[in-house]
């Protein structure tokens, strides 16, 4: 991570363009052959600019991973606001389909933000802080649609939605056997009407009566 917070708006515009470079750099190599040369060069900075932010460049990638997640948290807000009203099959397709474009796209990238979740030095808590708001944005959605269903269900089912996607994201990387987004989609659809029907079928919690 950043061993100095940016104050300035040098500052932020300097880290801004070292993501960006790292971007690109690890959008095309594995990180193992990555180097902070390389990434400064990319990014248009010196080497002792790039050093005064972070001491690696696996603190790079992990402040790369913080923003992806940071921007999917906020995809997966926008299209619950904006599809409001829609049947929630087609919301959450929806949500599906943009973060299946983007591992498609940047498929190098993807696979070395996941390598950077499975090293020793990397904080499991910062993970679990922002995958648990992940499922909070996909519990609102299913909420929405089934407002009398158990919240525990709720949640159940939209933590079963984020991990089954999240497999799904990861396995399209792999071309030669998801080579395909059709194939892809038939098991998100496939496994999206198992999880909702649990919430259709299971019997609504009702408070008490007062006597």
């Amino acid at each position: 991570m950043l061993k100095k917070v940016p104050k300035q708006a040098r500052s932020e515009h300097m880290v801004a363009c070292i993501l960006a470079g790292a971007t690109r750099v690890l959008d095309a190599v594995p990180l193992a052959e990555a180097t902070t040369n390389h990434i400064a060069e990319v990014a248009g900075v010196s080497i002792g600019s790039l050093y005064q932010y972070f001491g690696s460049k696996e603190a790079i990638a992990h402040c790369l991973l913080h923003q992806h997640l940071e921007q999917t948290v906020g995809l997966l807000r926008e299209i619950r606001i904006a599809s409001r009203g829609c049947p929630v099959e087609e919301r959450m397709r929806l949500s599906f389909l943009e973060v299946l474009r983007d591992h498609r796209s940047h498929p190098m990238l993807h696979l070395n933000l996941t390598a950077v979740t499975q090293r020793e030095d990397f904080p499991p808590s910062q993970l679990k802080q922002v995958v648990g708001r992940m499922i909070d944005e996909i519990a609102l959605g299913l909420a929405e649609e089934h407002p009398e269903a158990d919240p525990d269900e709720i949640r159940v089912c939209a933590t079963l939605r984020h991990q089954s996607s999240m497999l799904l994201a990861h396995a399209a990387l792999d071309r030669r056997r998801f080579g395909q987004d059709s194939l892809v989609m038939d098991y998100f659809d496939t496994l999206s009407a198992a999880q909702l029907s649990l919430l259709d079928r299971r019997p609504v919690r009702r408070a008490p009566q007062s006597s």
